[in-house]
């Protein structure tokens, strides 16, 4: 068997959005990530719903699994012939002991490629507004690491640190936080010099605190400010107040998670940013195709309408048409309706704008909005997922029109999220329950545990859904799509 490689990947500081293109197509290929408790939790959606997820990660003062277990896992996944991402927080190489890995797997004959992330240490700050370098405050920036291998805080040469000139980034630093102020002060570096201490950065929970060297600590004491967080010393950190930027957002500090698939969530994680909020997609649903055949086969000159249940149902259609080497142009005496704007704009991007969206989006709305348009001559082709609700065609035959359904897919749950799911709950201030099938998934997942974030449900069918499986829906959109969704967060917010 041939030996896979291992590729050491930085996610960047927390932004999903400072994910490497690299580092984005290693994901997309990976047969297992390997993911540390520092990496940005919605890079893992870009993870084929097949790839295996192993949490290896370590917080402060907690080791989920220890670092030699870690090289000894990659290992043995790589000579099982997989192609192993280990996920690192930042850059694999700056303080993420991707160093030690490389050597480990170097020393077994073991390929390995190396892909840069955008460090913390030059990232954050400037999510602060504060730049580690500029020309009139600081030529050079120094990073050091703040945890040492034995935890004694000795080890630093603070007679050198404390004369160095420009910047100094502290990174894991908190907890020896006094002991380096009053280090660095003891060795000569003013007391008055400009202090900053920046939590979680780059996310809605990011936290900065600012105070003159000899009293940084005792502030952020003060504030309750936790891990992980990194200091900043230097005159660079009196910008802040001039070039502050990040966190001005109508919805800024509010964190939302996406259950949805893998679609609807890039969606709202694009409408949820403009707005400032931290999207984190956590897809606990995916669609599966049914087999192209079925659509290879259909008399498509008997149907004069074709009607679409979700954007799910729209990728799932021409994939399945492209793949079953079915003529676009068999479809071009189709009327086309659909059950919302976001299945309607999904439809859009194929070059289909359709004939009939309810004002309501829902399935018994959408019967009410399309039975006036259907003669007695008319053959409604209903495509949807396989396990869809039964709402519609049933109301379509009722009113005695002709409708065959079609599954395109069926909606399957990712059980590999849990871990995640629940490593995310801790501080999540909303969660998105954008149809039945998530909220199903979301309440297996979460069985047992308890959760102080709000849930917001896309309609009516969904909250039912959610309230039949045991949870509390906080509020249920008026207008079915993402932005309905975004309102009530705008509503509990008074925004």
């Amino acid at each position: 068997m041939k030996t896979g490689t291992v590729f050491l990947v930085g996610a960047g500081p927390g932004d999903p959005a400072l994910l490497t293109e690299q580092g984005k197509a290693c994901l997309e290929q990976a047969d297992v990530v390997v993911y540390d408790a520092l990496a940005c939790s919605s890079v893992l959606n870009l993870t084929r719903p097949d790839c295996k997820l192993i949490f290896a990660g370590k917080t402060a003062g907690n080791h989920h699994k220890k670092q030699s277990e870690t090289n000894q896992l990659l290992a043995e996944l790589a000579q099982q012939g997989k192609r192993v991402v280990r996920l690192k927080g930042g850059d694999p190489f700056v303080f993420g002991r991707g160093g030690e890995e490389a050597q480990v797997l170097q020393s077994l004959g073991i390929p390995f490629q190396i892909v840069s992330g955008v460090s913390s240490c030059y990232s954050v700050p400037a999510y602060a507004g504060i730049p580690v370098t500029h020309r009139e405050y600081a030529p050079a920036f120094h990073v050091i690491t703040g945890h040492r291998k034995t935890e004694q805080h000795t080890e630093l040469d603070y007679a050198t640190l404390a004369k160095l000139d420009g910047t100094l980034v502290f990174l894991m630093s908190l907890s020896n936080l006094p002991a380096i102020a009053t280090s660095l002060i003891q060795q000569g570096k003013s007391p008055d010099t400009p202090a900053a201490v920046i939590q979680q950065g780059t996310t809605a929970r990011q936290r900065v605190v600012t105070a003159p060297l000899s009293e940084i600590a005792a502030e952020v004491q003060r504030q309750g400010i936790h891990t992980p967080a990194m200091t900043v010393i230097g005159d660079v950190v009196s910008l802040r107040q001039q070039l502050s930027w990040f966190g001005m957002g109508e919805l800024s500090g509010k964190k939302v998670l996406l259950t949805g698939t893998p679609a609807y969530t890039r969606k709202a994680a694009e409408q949820l940013c403009s707005c400032g909020a931290e999207p984190v997609e956590v897809s606990l649903i995916y669609p599966k195709a049914s087999s192209p055949d079925v659509l290879k086969a259909l008399p498509w000159q008997s149907y004069t309408w074709a009607v679409l249940t979700s954007a799910n149902g729209v990728e799932q259609l021409f994939a399945s048409l492209k793949q079953s080497h079915v003529d676009l142009r068999r479809l071009l005496h189709l009327h086309f309706a659909a059950i919302g704007n976001g299945t309607a704009q999904a439809l859009a991007e194929y070059g289909i704008f359709v004939d009939c969206v309810p004002e309501h989006f829902d399935s018994r709305s959408l019967a009410e909005a399309l039975i006036p348009q259907l003669t007695m001559q008319d053959r409604v082709l209903l495509l949807r997922a396989e396990n869809g609700s039964v709402i519609l065609p049933q109301l379509l035959e009722q009113a005695g029109k002709a409708v065959d359904t079609v599954p395109l897919y069926r909606v399957q749950t990712d059980l590999r999220k849990r871990e995640l799911l629940l490593q995310e709950l801790a501080d999540t201030d909303y969660v998105f329950l954008a149809s039945a099938s998530a909220a199903r998934a979301f309440a297996e997942m979460t069985a047992g545990t308890k959760t102080a974030a709000k849930l917001i449900s896309i309609g009516n069918a969904t909250t039912k859904a959610a309230e039949t499986a045991g949870l509390s829906v906080a509020e249920t959109a008026v207008q079915s799509d993402i932005a309905g969704m975004i309102a009530c967060i705008r509503k509990e917010n008074e925004v």
